[in-house]
């Protein structure tokens, strides 16, 4: 088995039958490019190598690690991977983005000025030309393999799209030194520069061929302390997303009961409703990051990465939590049992309709399936808070 392993994969898009009981196996030290006209199924290749679509048969796994099969079994390993789309959140540092691809510390100041990026360390992406963006996602694709020296597997997917003569020959190189690192890389591409510097050739429909290429030297980036990503809450600071759609909610909530309502004139369950019902407002806003990760398709890799989606749970505690403890004073005394249920319960609200919404995203049109229409049953569990704590 190679590093890089698919296994008789059929795959559909559509009524169309791309795929069919497909197998590829990449070693250790192999580049294999896959070749051919838009439209003939490279991108399905590396999207399903990667573990990012569904499978009618057969099964992808990578160093030994299944990363999904036909039954729909999920798993994750440690890989570098680009896609056709930057998946890159325009509110992500550049240096940042390439420490959290990498998972670790390291001097990145050399890397970047390799890649002419240098003087964009600290600058958003979002404000970078788009040739600029497309270096940042090929470099959080090959990180993974520049700081290891054990085999990892690399998935590019028309990384030489919108780079320049010069960016194109050096990630040629960097592919030949990488694969005398022993990294195995499966890359998409119609530049001949990328073809040469390949062990193989993929000619779609399916024809293969040998190259001969010229040795790499792998020099491996020295890495530092592992890091810790919390990309959800650095980016709802920097944004102030969670404020500007889950906090709104809650206080347009509040303020339109107040304008309909004399809190004095509340008690018992009404009131405690009163107190509860923005927190369940701004609860079902959702997730805010998951907004962010829409951006150029960002959430498809970091599903690669972690099972669990880019958010800002502690955020959303505080701000559910602050939005109880104004509704508490605006009626009451401030009741420390409703403000911890009113941060729990939106939280959580937050939480559910978060994952109800990343649910959808393996779909091919998920904008299409109207998953909030399930949103309003989260009246359950708050209509039972209120009632348990008015008794």
């Amino acid at each position: 088995m190679g590093i890089i392993d698919l296994s008789e994969i059929t795959v559909l898009r559509g009524r169309s039958k791309v795929l069919d009981k497909w197998s590829l196996s990449i070693d250790s030290g192999e580049v294999v490019c896959l070749y051919g006209d838009n439209g003939c199924g490279k991108s399905t290749v590396i999207e399903a190598a990667a573990g990012l679509i569904s499978l009618e048969n057969g099964n992808s796994t990578i160093s030994g690690q299944l990363i999904r099969d036909s039954e729909g079994r999920r798993g994750r390993t440690n890989f570098g991977l680009c896609l056709q789309d930057d998946c890159v959140m325009g509110d992500e540092l550049v240096g940042e983005r390439i420490l959290d691809a990498a998972g670790h510390d390291f001097d990145i100041a050399p890397l970047l000025k390799a890649w002419g990026l240098d003087h964009r360390i600290h600058d958003r992406v979002a404000m970078l030309s788009g040739g600029q963006r497309r270096r940042v996602a090929l470099l959080s694709g090959l990180i993974p393999a520049m700081i290891s020296a054990e085999p990892v597997a690399i998935l590019l997917d028309e990384a030489d799209s919108g780079l320049d003569d010069d960016s194109v020959e050096r990630l040629a190189k960097t592919l030949r030194n990488l694969a005398a690192g022993g990294h195995s890389i499966l890359v998409a591409s119609h530049d001949s520069r990328i073809v040469a510097a390949s062990d193989r050739v993929i000619r779609f429909p399916f024809e293969e061929e040998d190259n001969e290429t010229k040795p790499g030297k792998f020099k491996l980036v020295e890495k530092g302390e592992k890091r810790t990503v919390n990309i959800g809450h650095r980016l709802n600071l920097r944004t102030l997303s969670g404020l500007a759609n889950n906090g709104i909610a809650g206080l347009l909530t509040l303020g339109a009961m107040l304008a309909l309502l004399d809190p004095s004139q509340l008690e018992g369950r009404t009131l405690t409703a009163f107190i509860l019902a923005p927190a369940l407002a701004a609860g079902l806003c959702g997730n805010p990051v998951h907004r962010l990760a829409m951006e150029n398709r960002a959430y498809a890799w970091w599903n690669t990465k972690s099972a669990i989606p880019p958010n800002a749970l502690v955020h959303s505690l505080l701000l559910c939590g602050a939005i109880t403890v104004l509704a508490s004073m605006i009626t009451t005394e401030i009741d420390w049992q409703l403000i911890v249920a009113g941060a729990t319960l939106g939280a959580v609200t937050e939480s559910i309709v978060g994952l109800l919404s990343h649910a959808t995203l393996r779909l091919s049109r998920p904008n299409a399936v109207m998953i909030r229409l399930l949103t309003p049953i989260l009246i359950l569990p708050w209509a039972l808070v209120v009632d348990t704590l008015s008794a």
